[in-house]
């Protein structure tokens, strides 16, 4: 069976891919072995963050006095699962209905590849399918570390949220947004948490006053933080850190980082990924989490409208800046470059502003955090955010990078008063 394209995969890369296509009216067929979204929808961002959510309100109830209210506070964990898992239903169920409405077909299996006369063919319940071009975005898996544990005690984040009761006692292995947002999280809705870095600071990816203020929110939450630790093993609910520590825990959440996962090949076929999505067999491109580069859902998205453009357009393939965000209270966002990346700090200017220096901090209670930016002959190189509403406000940077607006243009723009965007302003001027 001939198509013009054939995706492999339907998480936010292949979606995007999918949608393209079918708005220029090509032949699309695409496999899916499992729900539409892929780890974003179904494991990763959605679930995640409608969890986040819960506990949020539940802090604030907890907390009610704060905003001169008093009020009770309990919680059911699994009703907060049971919202969680309703969301993700509804919305996998909706991206399903739009793209079938659109033209789409979708084949529910798993799916092999293999290569005859250097051209790519799909292997599908006995059936074979080919297609002008074939697009690998079937995503990524967790990485696990390799030291004596109990399979049941050693969880992904997919594993924890199968989980039908909160671990009383859970370490967290790594401090990237994963171990970040379970951690505030668990502890939120009660759970003891223990954080384990191997690095020697707290989101070891991030700006390194983002990761001294991560520390100190560990702290404040009263999150016990290891850096420069690793776990060794775990044995009768304890785990033993590299550091000599014992840390007792009945569940270890594993959130070390994620490696692309490729469909198998058949005749023991080695695929060799390039930049720009291309591979060593023609007219087969892997984009998104399997590619191995940024793994985020947003940049999944936008990569498979970069090589759309370069495959259909003739354009050139080009990646904008990507912002990334930890969520919670406070929020954590970061785009371009981290201050203690920079070799010659001398050539670029860094504006900051404390988030308690605006009005609208104090009215929500919400003064933790600052505003960081970094200017390079008056343009943005990075920012780093920690405030309330941080993922709104690196957007703001996001299109200012784009546009390549330098300092004085966005000094023009008028912001609204009281608001976090008006942040921005207020630290580009407090100079």
């Amino acid at each position: 069976m001939m198509y013009d394209v054939a995706i492999i995969g339907l998480g936010p890369a292949g979606i995007e891919f999918a949608k393209e296509s079918l708005k220029r009216g090509l032949k699309t067929i695409a496999f899916e072995k499992s729900s539409l979204g892929g780890t974003c929808l179904n494991v990763g961002c959605i679930p995640t963050k409608t969890m986040i959510s819960c506990a949020e309100v539940f802090s604030k109830m907890c907390n009610s006095k704060k905003y001169a209210i008093d009020c009770s506070s309990s919680f059911s964990y699994k009703d907060i699962c049971d919202k969680r898992d309703k969301i993700v239903s509804k919305l996998s169920g909706a991206v399903e209905k739009d793209l079938l409405s659109k033209g789409l077909r979708i084949i529910f299996s798993d799916i092999s590849l293999k290569i005859e006369n250097n051209k790519p063919i799909i292997v599908s319940q006995d059936n074979q399918y080919t297609a002008d071009k074939i697009i690998v975005a079937t995503g990524s898996t967790p990485i696990f570390p390799k030291f004596p544990c109990d399979c049941d005690v050693l969880l992904s984040s997919d594993d924890l949220l199968k989980l039908d009761n909160l671990p009383k006692n859970i370490l967290i292995m790594g401090s990237g947004a994963i171990g970040v947002e379970w951690a505030r999280i668990l502890k939120t809705l009660g759970s003891n948490v223990c954080v384990v870095e191997k690095a020697p600071h707290a989101a070891p990816a991030c700006d390194i006053e983002v990761s001294a203020r991560i520390e100190r929110i560990f702290k404040m939450s009263k999150i016990n933080f290891y850096k420069n630790s690793y776990v060794v093993s775990h044995d009768n609910g304890c785990a033993t850190l590299s550091n000599g520590e014992n840390i007792q825990c009945d569940k270890i959440l594993c959130a070390i980082g994620r490696k692309p996962a490729l469909p198998a090949f058949l005749d023991n076929f080695q695929l060799e990924i390039f930049p720009e999505c291309k591979t060593n067999v023609p007219n087969l491109f892997v984009v998104g989490d399997a590619s191995g580069s940024k793994m985020l859902a947003h940049a999944a998205s936008h990569q498979a409208r970069a090589l759309f453009k370069t495959l259909f357009d003739n354009a050139k393939y080009q990646i904008s800046h990507i912002p990334s965000v930890i969520y919670g209270t406070p929020e954590i966002a970061s785009i371009g470059i981290n201050e203690q990346d920079i070799k010659n700090l001398q050539d670029y200017k860094i504006f900051k502003l404390p988030i308690s220096f605006l009005p609208k901090s104090w009215c929500d209670d919400e003064i933790d955090g600052f505003i960081k930016i970094i200017t390079k002959n008056g343009f943005i190189e990075g920012a780093h955010i920690v405030s309330k509403e941080a993922s709104a406000l690196i957007s703001e940077i996001a299109i200012a990078m784009k546009a390549n607006m330098n300092i004085n243009e966005l000094k023009d723009v008028i912001f609204p008063h009281p608001t976090y965007s008006e942040g921005i302003w207020e630290a580009i001027n407090n100079d």
